[in-house]
């Protein structure tokens, strides 16, 4: 009987163990906090001094070029104070130096504030003014503040005065994780081959080239409807015809949408999407798929390359004698 306590002692133990372990997994798997630089738009920033047109602001405009530099009579310590103008949390303190110039501030301290009056020391940095790159300082662990305060301390071996600048101020916090959104590419640029199409000028002009057009062009041969690829006559091309879209550019495609001829008597019923990276090896992208030759609404259709492909291939597998296709596009998750 004792053992048998024993055991089931150890099975209850176990069972809270795992339990425990699958809380905290789930926990970390649900997060929508993602690490990023931050958007620095709507942020104010002011000085200890500032001298001449190299004005605080420098640090916040995204340029290396241009700098903040403390007034030339003011002496160490010299500040600098960010308004973020809200709470967040932050990991990261990225800073880069007047370019061109190794002198400056060697040790500085950051502080952190919800109110920009009480401030919380993150503790005190050392900043090297000959590295004219960005420089990165980790806040461990991360802080929740509204206001940063950089604080300048010591001055360069190299220098003789007391003025001190900065060129860029960034920082990296957690924000919320933006939900992905299928966006089409931009198809400038884009060719388009076919197995066959239909040319002849001055009566019908049906090109390949015709579906990377844009959406609102129109028929050059036949102006009210618009522009579309049309497969040569079966009794010399039979199915199944071919169309290959040349992208230029390898993506990871998440959709592909197809627009059918305006007559549904020129339409199709079924196909295959194929992608490749050379343009010589493809390979099928899921099952067959359907289509309904009788809407001109775009229809999507998904995919899920393993990898990025710059060439899709549409092949078409049933349908009319002299199938047509208006419009191809591809689109990515952003």
């Amino acid at each position: 009987m004792k053992n048998i306590k024993i055991y089931m002692m150890l099975l209850l133990f176990a069972s809270i163990t795992i339990s425990a372990c699958k809380k905290e997994k789930s926990a970390e798997l649900t997060s929508n906090l993602e690490e990023t630089v931050l958007d620095r738009k709507g942020w104010t920033v002011t000085a200890s001094s500032q001298e001449g047109t190299n004005l605080a602001a420098a640090v916040l405009d995204g340029y290396t070029n241009t700098f903040w530099s403390s007034n030339a009579t003011a002496t160490f310590p010299h500040w600098l104070l960010i308004d973020m103008k809200s709470q967040t949390v932050i990991t990261k303190i990225g800073l880069t130096t007047k370019q061109g110039d190794p002198k400056g501030f060697t040790k500085f301290r950051l502080e952190g504030s919800n109110d920009g009056t009480n401030f919380t020391s993150f503790g005190e940095f050392t900043f090297v003014p000959a590295t004219f790159t960005e420089q990165s300082f980790t806040l461990s662990p991360a802080r929740n503040v509204r206001y940063i305060r950089l604080t300048a301390l010591d001055k360069a071996a190299t220098q003789t005065g007391t003025v001190t600048f900065l060129s860029e101020f960034t920082v990296t916090g957690l924000q919320e994780r933006k939900p992905l959104t299928d966006v089409a590419l931009g198809k400038t640029g884009w060719t388009a081959t076919a197995s066959s199409e239909v040319n002849f000028p001055g009566e019908e002009t049906n090109l390949a080239a015709h579906v990377v057009d844009v959406i609102s062009a129109k028929s050059p041969t036949a102006e009210t409807v618009p522009s579309f690829w049309q497969a040569d006559y079966d009794v010399l091309h039979p199915y199944p015809h071919w169309i290959i879209v040349d992208m230029k550019k390898a993506s990871l495609l998440s959709y592909v949408g197809l627009n059918a001829h305006t007559d549904a008597k020129q339409g199709f019923t079924k196909f295959s999407i194929s992608g490749s990276t050379d343009g010589t090896t493809f390979t099928q992208l899921g099952d067959d798929r359907n289509f309904n030759p009788t809407t001109t609404n775009e229809q999507k259709f998904a995919v899920s390359p393993a990898a990025p492909i710059r060439y899709v291939k549409i092949t078409l597998l049933e349908g009319s004698a002299y199938p047509c296709l208006a419009n191809f596009e591809a689109y990515v998750k952003l």
